[in-house]
């Protein structure tokens, strides 16, 4: 079974790694180091790009759009 990713997907994922990675450094930049924390910013960081996926009116990532 091959999995074919569209660049759109790939630019999703893209957003959601760059908020992810913000969230996480901005757990460990005050010195927190409660694994249970940084996962919490981690999953935290989807909604960035959740939200825009979710608006009809983004023309990157919503839904129906036409990239």
């Amino acid at each position: 079974m091959e999995l074919k990713i569209t660049p759109q997907q790939k630019a999703l994922v893209a957003s959601y790694l760059r908020s992810a990675l913000a969230a996480v450094v901005a757990v460990v930049a005050t010195g927190n180091s409660d694994p249970k924390d940084i996962i919490t910013a981690a999953v935290a960081a989807v909604a960035p790009p959740a939200l825009r996926f979710l608006n009809p009116k983004d023309a990157a990532f919503g839904r129906g759009s036409k990239k």
